[in-house]
């Protein structure tokens, strides 16, 4: 379901609605108004409750159908903090899994520098972009719908848009740096660090929160060009890297697609009982 036209009569008996995201919520509103014994609950992956886009509209939108919403599931604890902090709701946080299984192999760490994402400007591929000036002995390849705004005549910057798979980009680059402003929690950082590959990513991504003790040392503090391009020369210099590959692989293992699961069943069965 999504904003526009939607059939009501394809829900009719349903005592409980699970929205892929609020822009669902319209249907929602319209249901629960005929069936207020129905619940309501939302799963969060996007910048819904981001602050930087709750403009006018958004709050007038939440405003009008946030109340028909009962509970939520979001991706990250940042995106439950964010939902607390503007509506009193349950929220449970269950992580995506990652879909993309590339075994690692043998291979001798380089510096290649991968990025994955979509044009969207919070995924911060500018800023990366911009880091490669000053690191002039490295190789970034960028994949995904980014491509629509990218502009570089940087020499070491490789454009390459939509692919068929990840699979020779993962074999063949070392480092994955996803520098975003907010990005919930994207499966391509759990399929780089399956893969083999060191991820370097700011505190706006959402596995950020999860790394602790060693793994720490790969959220760039300061999420601009220069202290980009020093926490990739600070990594690759780094003795330990072929540690880090290995404790990266192994947290990566946490979120396959059998564990996911297994906690979103667990987490969505605990909401239920608490709204019902």
């Amino acid at each position: 379901m999504g904003i526009g036209f939607f059939d009501l009569e394809k829900l009719r008996g349903s005592d409980l609605l699970l929205l892929e995201s609020l822009y669902c919520a319209p249907f929602a509103r319209k249901y629960k108004k005929k069936n207020p014994n129905c619940t309501v609950i939302s799963i969060i992956a996007d910048t819904s409750f981001w602050s930087e886009r709750l403009g006018v509209l958004r709050r007038i939108f939440y405003w009008r159908y946030l109340g028909y919403v009962d509970g939520f599931i979001a991706v990250s604890e940042r995106i439950k903090r964010d939902i607390r902090s503007y509506v009193d709701k349950p929220v449970f946080v269950v992580r995506p899994f990652l879909v993309n299984k590339v075994s690692p192999r043998r291979r001798t760490l380089n510096r290649k520098i991968l990025f994955v994402g979509n044009e969207v400007k919070e995924k911060g591929y500018e800023y990366l972009i911009k880091s490669m000036k000053y690191l002039p002995d490295f190789q970034l390849f960028l994949v995904g719908d980014c491509y629509k705004k990218v502009r570089t005549r940087e020499p070491n910057v490789h454009v390459e848009g939509r692919v068929p798979s990840l699979k020779p980009y993962f074999e063949e680059c070392s480092i994955y740096t996803h520098p975003a402003d907010f990005d919930p929690c994207p499966t391509v950082v759990w399929e780089a660090m399956y893969a083999g590959l060191i991820p370097i990513i700011s505190k706006g991504v959402g596995q950020s929160e999860l790394f602790k003790g060693e793994l720490r040392k790969l959220i760039v503090s300061k999420n601009e060009p220069k202290s980009i391009a020093n926490k990739i020369t600070e990594i690759y210099n780094f003795k330990g890297k072929k540690r880090l590959v290995e404790k990266c692989k192994r947290f990566s293992e946490k979120y396959t697609k059998e564990k996911s699961t297994k906690r979103f069943k667990k987490s969505f069965s605990q909401l239920i009982k608490e709204l019902c």
